[in-house]
């Protein structure tokens, strides 16, 4: 093979050699426009931290029995403005959420959630994962029950208790269909 083709075979081989860049000065370095820093994303805000319960909490719900369920939806829907509301016509029920996590109930009195009349102060409805297994936590611990978590007509399996001043506080879980 003749030398030039050794050559030319060789310098293939190797890599190029990079030529050094040549450096500005100091003083002009210091001359040139700076960047302006990158504006940081808005903060998304954080959520809200779970609330610690040993019944599993999910959202907290009040039921109230009511005499006047069209003059209560007008107060609550049309002059409060809670938007999101829903009438059950076949259990005549009226749910209005008024938060994130919290929603009122208005119904006539019917068996089952207390039959006072007048309407009766509150009753404490609290979603719960897993109301069987709160319910067996719970009568552990000695709370008394009214009974065994049931299904109900309005779509919740429940359990009812009393707290120590009588006010009923009922434990549910929306029924798997």
């Amino acid at each position: 093979m003749p030398a030039r083709k050794k050559a030319a075979r060789k310098s293939a081989r190797k890599p190029a050699r990079k030529k050094a860049a040549k450096r500005a000065p100091a003083s002009k370095k210091a001359a040139r426009p700076k960047a302006a820093p990158k504006k940081a994303a808005p903060a998304r805000p954080a959520a809200p931290p779970a609330v610690p319960s040993a019944i599993g909490l999910m959202s907290h719900h009040s039921d109230f029995t009511t005499h006047n369920l069209d003059g209560i939806r007008r107060f609550y829907v049309e002059l409060l403005g809670f938007s999101k509301h829903d009438v059950d016509p076949k259990m005549n029920y009226l749910y209005i959420q008024t938060g994130n996590t919290s929603s009122l109930g208005f119904m006539p009195p019917m068996p089952g959630m207390g039959e006072p009349t007048p309407a009766k102060e509150p009753t404490l409805y609290f979603m719960v994962k897993n109301v069987d297994q709160a319910y067996a936590n719970l009568a552990a611990k000695g709370v008394m029950f009214e009974g065994p978590p049931a299904d109900m007509p309005w779509g919740h399996r429940v359990v009812s208790t009393v707290d120590p001043e009588g006010r009923r506080v009922m434990l549910a879980t929306p029924k798997r269909t």
